[in-house]
């Protein structure tokens, strides 16, 4: 999301599902935690124009805003990178792309449309690639993850945060 809102600077944040824990642990320990996420409940849906959907196509997953999708006057824009599969929303805009994370095709667009990532930003974006894709390890790793993981540490991601939370995350499930 922090990568989108870098596309759509003036969206509203809102997170329907619950957070990764080790995304919610960097956030909470960073500035970043700044960006002014809104619980769903200080939405007023009657006011939206454009949903902005990130690494989610799915209906039963967003909540109270399944009632946007279709609604006359509501784009639809869709960001992800999972199997496409019959139930899914169908977005005006797509950017539908097989790689190990969504976080890497905002990290695709951000760089081709020459948009500058802080040092922080960079880090929790390289936080969401090494999350959706194990650290670059799984399978569903592509060239394109280690290409865009690649350009965030050009734009100064702090990998040794990126491992401290991935190693506190270790910690917590193993302790579950």
């Amino acid at each position: 999301m922090l990568a989108a809102r870098k596309l759509y600077p003036d969206a509203v944040l809102v997170l329907p599902g619950a957070k990764e824990e080790t995304v919610k642990g960097f956030l909470l320990q960073s500035a970043l935690y700044a960006l002014e996420m809104k619980k769903v409940r200080e939405i007023d849906l009657s006011k939206v124009t454009r949903l902005i959907l990130v690494d989610i196509r799915t209906a039963s997953r967003i909540g109270p805003f399944r009632d946007l999708i279709g609604k006359p006057g509501v784009e639809v824009h869709v960001y992800d990178h999972h199997p496409e599969e019959d139930a899914d929303i169908r977005g005006s805009y797509e950017v539908i792309r097989k790689v190990g994370s969504t976080t890497t095709i905002l990290v695709e667009i951000l760089k081709e449309r020459g948009i500058p990532i802080t040092p922080d930003e960079a880090t929790v974006m390289m936080l969401g690639i090494y999350e959706d894709t194990g650290s670059l390890s799984f399978p569903s790793t592509t060239v394109s993850d280690y290409l865009a993981a690649a350009h965030l540490r050009e734009c100064g991601a702090n990998l040794g945060a990126v491992r401290s939370e991935e190693h506190t995350s270790e910690l917590r499930h193993m302790s579950e």
